[in-house]
C-alpha cells in the first residue's frame, strides 16, 4: 500500500572521507550489532569456528540478515540468519538457531544458490502454525532463483527451488488460514508472454497446482505483481508486463472457485485490456494509490487538459483505475511528473479544463484555468537552503526529494484543491 506523504526520509547521507561506494554501503547497512542480533552472530561464529559475514537482502519482509518467527510451529520463535564464510563456497548460507539457556544455538544450516540475496520473507504456506522461509537469490548474470525452506526442528529442507522473475504471496484461493505463492517464470519461447505459476497448500502439502500463460506474442516479460481486494472482497492479482523495451501494460487475474484455477479477468466494457492500460513511462507500475486495499492501474490520457511547453516533456495527465467493480471501478485524476516520479491528484472537475505551464523561476509548474488567465496553485521543487529560491509566499512543504523540497501554494482558491488536499494526495511513486 502507498501512504500519502507529508514528509519523506529520503535525504542522502553525505559521508565525509568515504569516496568508495562500497564503503558507504558498509556504513549504511552494517551498524554495530546489539542485543539478540549480537548474540545470534556470536552463536553462529562459535558454531562455524570462525567469523561469518552477514548478508543483507535487497527486499522482502526482512531487510536484515536476521529473521525471527515460529518456523516449525512449536510455539517458540526461532531465528534465521543469512551469511557467508571464507572457508566454504562463495554462496550464501542460511542457518536456523534455537533459543536455549545460554542464548542461542545453531540447529541447522543449508547452502543457498548464489552469492547474493534478492529477497527474504516468511509465510504460512503449509499450515497455520509453521512458517516457511522464502529466499530469493540472484546470480552475477541477473538470473533469479526462489527457494522455499521448511524447518521442522530436526531438518531444514528445500520445499521448492525455481527460477523466477517476480513473486507475490497472498491468499488468492480464499482458504483463509494459509497463503498462496504466485511466481512469474522466465520466458521460455521466442514468442514471449508471461507464465504464472500458482503454488498452494493441498492436503497438508505445498505444491504447484497451475501454470497460466498470458500475453503470448504481446508481453516480453513481467514487470511487477500486485495483490489487492475488489469491492466484492475477492483477491485480485494485477500483473504489470513489458510489451518490448519501453512500454507497460497490465493484466488482471482472479481465482475461480468453481474451476480451482486462476483466470484472466476482464472488466465489463473492456475489450482490449492491453490497449486500455498502455503507458510509456517505466516507473508507472500499478499500486494502491488511494490506500483502500485495491490495486489501481495507471492510464495515460490525452484529454486531461493542456500542457504548455516545456512542461509537456515532463508532465502527463493520468487516471488511476481499479477496474474491480461492475461499473469499471473508481478513478483518480491528476498529473504525473516523470522527472521526480510523483503523482499529484486533482479534483475530477478539473479534468479537461486546466492548463499547466512552467512557473516564472523554472522550478515547477502552475495549474491554471483552461485559458491560463487564473492560477489556482503552484508546485515547485527547491533547495530549502537557497534563500533566493525559497523567497516569500505561503508555501507548504509536501515532501523531501533528496536534498530538495517539494512545495505547494494556493494562489486562487478552487473547490477540492487546498494545501491540505495537495499534501494528502501527492504521492512519490518511488517510495513504498
Amino acid at each position: 500500500m502507498i501512504k500519502k506523504l507529508t514528509a519523506l526520509l529520503l535525504v542522502p547521507l553525505l559521508l565525509a572521507g568515504c569516496s568508495a561506494a562500497g564503503d558507504v554501503e558498509t556504513l549504511l547497512r552494517a551498524p554495530q550489532l546489539s542485543g539478540e542480533s549480537a548474540a545470534l552472530q556470536k552463536a553462529l561464529n562459535s558454531y562455524l569456528g570462525g567469523s561469518a559475514t552477514l548478508k543483507y537482502p535487497a527486499s522482502g519482509d526482512f531487510l536484515s540478515p536476521f529473521a525471527f518467527g515460529d518456523w516449525d510451529g512449536d510455539g517458540t520463535d526461532e531465528a534465521a540468519v543469512l551469511y557467508t564464510t571464507d572457508t566454504t563456497s562463495s554462496n550464501v548460507w542460511l542457518a536456523v538457531l534455537e533459543p536455549n539457556d545460554n542464548g542461542w544455538r545453531v540447529s541447522k544450516t543449508i547452502e543457498g544458490l548464489t552469492s547474493e540475496v534478492e529477497s527474504f520473507s516468511a509465510a504460512h504456506l503449509k499450515d497455520t502454525t509453521s512458517q516457511q522461509l522464502l529466499t530469493g537469490y540472484v546470480s552475477p548474470q541477473g538470473d533469479q532463483y526462489l527457494v522455499v525452506y521448511q524447518y521442522d526442528g530436526g531438518t531444514l529442507s528445500t520445499v521448492i527451488s525455481k527460477s523466477y522473475t517476480d513473486m507475490i504471496v497472498a491468499d488468492f484461493t480464499g482458504k483463509g488460514d494459509t497463503q498462496d505463492l504466485v511466481l512469474a517464470l522466465p520466458p521460455d519461447s521466442e514468442l514471449g508472454g508471461v507464465t504464472l505459476q500458482l503454488l498452494t497448500a493441498n492436503d497438508g502439502e505445498f505444491r504447484s497446482t497451475q501454470t497460466l500463460n498470458l500475453g503470448e506474442g504481446v508481453y516480453s516479460r513481467c514487470a511487477a505483481l500486485h495483490a489487492g481486494t475488489g469491492n466484492d472482497d475477492a483477491m485480485y492479482l494485477v500483473m504489470d508486463a513489458w510489451t518490448g523495451t519501453s512500454s507497460l501494460v497490465s493484466d488482471i487475474i482472479l481465482y475461480d472457485e468453481t474451476t480451482g484455477f486462476l483466470q484472466p479477468y476482464r472488466p465489463n466494457g473492456m475489450s482490449d485490456i492491453q490497449r486500455a492500460t498502455l503507458r510509456y513511462h517505466a516507473n508507472l507500475l500499478s499500486r494502491d494509490i488511494d490506500d483502500n486495499g485495491t490495486v489501481d492501474i495507471p492510464v495515460e490520457i490525452d484529454d486531461g487538459g493542456t500542457l504548455q511547453t516545456p512542461m509537456d516533456k515532463r508532465l502527463t495527465f493520468l487516471l488511476w483505475k481499479d477496474y474491480t467493480s461492475p461499473t469499471g471501478g473508481n478513478s483518480r485524476f491528476g498529473i504525473y511528473d516523470n522527472e521526480y516520479d510523483l503523482f499529484m491528484e486533482l479534483p475530477e472537475s478539473m479534468h479537461g479544463s486546466v492548463m499547466v505551464r512552467s512557473n516564472q523561476s523554472g522550478t515547477g509548474w502552475l495549474i491554471c484555468n483552461a485559458e491560463g488567465t487564473t492560477v489556482y496553485c503552484e508546485m515547485r521543487v527547491v533547495d530549502p537552503a537557497d534563500n533566493a529560491a525559497t523567497g516569500t509566499g505561503n508555501y507548504l512543504r509536501i515532501a523531501n526529494i533528496g536534498s530538495q523540497q517539494l512545495q505547494a501554494r494556493v494562489v486562487t482558491p478552487y473547490y477540492g484543491l487546498s494545501l491540505d488536499s495537495i499534501s494528502k494526495n501527492t504521492v512519490l511513486l518511488g517510495t513504498n
